[in-house]
């Protein structure tokens, strides 16, 4: 079973037990209501299913369905989840350390049925230019939406690391694929 860490969890939860007046049970079972209104520990593995609704749920009543809110929040959550947790990840004034950084931070935070499914890779194609691709190992909903989250999360990570003139472009996806997939063009000064 697929499984996902705590820490990324948690930014759902909190979010989520922070907007009362929405109709959250639409999105969850009681299991998932469990969870998300319980002790969520950041260094915990929870069933992937989980963040999965919580996402979604999230990105339709946060963010109002509109992919430009998913990219500003993934600026916010990648800041929030650095400074919380994992202060290794930000702050180094190496943008494209920084960007190899996270994708060892995020195969640490994923656990996929198959471990060598290869989430996110990075490949860069010039000083200052990097392809960030990313998979995922079963059809998502709102696999459109997580990949302007990461979107967001590669253009903050840069500009924390002393990047200028920031560009982020989705430039190839199938969102809808079996195994769907998105690349990430990200290139600075």
């Amino acid at each position: 079973m697929a499984k996902v860490k705590g820490a990324l969890l948690l930014e759902y939860a909190r979010l989520i037990r922070a907007n009362k007046d929405k109709d959250w049970k639409k999105y969850f079972t009681e299991e998932d209501s469990k969870v998300i209104f319980g002790t969520v520990l950041p260094n915990a593995w929870y069933p992937i299913e989980i963040v999965e609704r919580a996402g979604e749920a999230v990105f339709k009543e946060i963010a109002q369905g509109k992919l430009e809110n998913a990219w500003l929040w993934g600026k916010f959550v990648l800041e929030d989840i650095g400074n919380r947790f994992y202060r290794n990840l930000i702050r180094y004034q190496d943008p494209l350390g920084s960007l190899e950084r996270i994708k060892t931070f995020i195969q640490q935070w994923y656990l996929f049925d198959d471990p060598k499914f290869p989430f996110i890779e990075v490949q860069q194609e010039a000083p200052n230019r990097v392809k960030m691709t990313i998979r995922y190992d079963r059809p998502f909903a709102a696999f459109e939406a997580y990949v302007h989250q990461l979107a967001g999360e590669f253009e903050r990570i840069v500009e924390l690391n002393g990047g200028k003139e920031i560009k982020v472009k989705i430039t190839e996806h199938d969102y809808k694929a079996d195994k769907p997939f998105a690349a990430v063009m990200v290139s600075w000064k």
